[in-house]
């Protein structure tokens, strides 16, 4: 019977530990494609610039075609952005929210380990513990966190 319930808290432990790398990775995959969506942007802005300079310098009708088709990636990234964005903001609601829900040092733990994503030797560096310790304490914040 002991066995089972150390295979259930392991495995709430792994839950956890996956729900809080989900949230920090969705940051990281929203801001790179917020990037990718700003350098599409300004790609089509001086491709614009320079088409209307040859345009009004020389009358000619050019092919819009691969601008329509830029502008519409575009639209699909921030589409595809405002989506992500929306699933995460209530996946960081609900991890902020369990994380305000625990004592300290553990909350403090937790927000810069996994929201601000700093390392544990930055976090023990930022806290003024011992790594050693920062690394108990943090398995001890997840065990908590698990239990929410």
């Amino acid at each position: 019977m002991q066995e089972e319930n150390k295979e259930e808290f392991k495995e709430k432990i792994e839950k956890a530990k996956e729900e809080l790398r989900e949230y920090r990775d969705n940051i990281r995959y929203i801001e790179e494609k917020q990037n990718d969506a700003e350098e599409l942007r300004t790609r089509i802005e001086k491709t614009t610039h320079k088409l209307t300079e040859v345009q009004s310098g020389k009358g000619d009708n050019l092919d819009k075609a691969p601008l329509e088709e830029s502008l519409d990636k575009i639209k699909e990234i921030e589409k595809d952005c405002d989506k992500k964005l929306q699933e995460l903001l209530i996946k960081k609601f609900v991890v902020e929210n369990k994380i305000e829900q625990l004592d300290q040092p553990y909350k403090s733990i937790l927000y810069l380990r996994y929201i601000r994503g700093n390392t544990l030797n930055k976090v023990s560096e930022d806290m003024g513990y011992s790594y050693d310790h920062i690394c108990k304490l943090h398995g001890k914040a997840l065990k908590n966190y698990a239990e929410l």
